[in-house]
């Protein structure tokens, strides 16, 4: 007998599993600016067909920090013109704005986990540039994939964009994150109602194929 599928909201954190679809489904859009935005929400309730792939069982025996670090090291070679980079850089600015949110309650548990970690990377692989050429701009750039990933799947009804800003350029954070959304807003409903497509991202990573 076909199981049915948990989308990827689902997986952040398990445990709040009920709480959280009920709280998903009143959401007809994704909160990405102060002012209304026409980017929505998709939120779709999909059986598992013959195959019974879950998401769950896609992350059996995958941990957090080893997704981390093999993050770290596609920034790494994707950014080959930012001097002395290294896996736990990228690591570290993501865990800190992480625990930020729980201490000023913004959250209340870590928002990163296996699943969360496979979105972002999804997000990194097709929208961080070679190009990015300083510390700065590539912690920009992965913070505003960052506050995509915790907008779209995170269990929080609203993510304070401040915590994800470097500087004051407001604008520029808010024209990025409508770009990326835009050109991602398939891939990521993809990603969370198709356990095979979510398999298939966590294998790119696992075995650093980055194209």
């Amino acid at each position: 007998m076909a199981s049915s599928s948990r989308p990827t909201q689902d997986i952040v954190h398990p445990e709040e599993g009920k709480k959280t679809t009920k709280k998903s489904m009143k959401r007809s859009a994704l909160q990405l600016s102060p002012a209304p935005l026409a980017v929505k929400k998709q939120k779709i309730q999909v059986s598992s067909p013959a195959s019974a792939l879950t998401h769950e069982m896609v992350l059996d025996n995958v941990c957090t920090a080893e997704l981390l670090y093999l993050l770290g090291e596609f920034l790494c070679r994707r950014c080959r013109n930012v001097g002395r980079l290294t896996p736990w850089v990228s690591t570290s600015w993501l865990r800190t704005v992480d625990m930020l949110l729980v201490v000023s309650r913004r959250q209340r548990k870590p928002f990163l986990c296996p699943g969360s970690v496979v979105f972002l990377y999804m997000l990194c692989r097709d929208c961080v540039s070679a190009e990015v050429s300083s510390k700065k701009e590539l912690c920009a750039e992965l913070l505003i994939c960052f506050y995509i990933s915790c907008s779209y799947i995170g269990t929080k009804l609203g993510y304070r964009a401040r915590s994800f800003m470097l500087g004051s350029d407001g604008q520029e954070f808010w024209k990025r994150t409508l770009d990326i959304t835009k050109r991602m807003s398939h891939k990521m409903l993809q990603i969370n109602i198709s356990p095979q497509f979510f398999a298939q991202v966590l294998a790119d990573l696992k075995n650093r194929a980055d194209s």
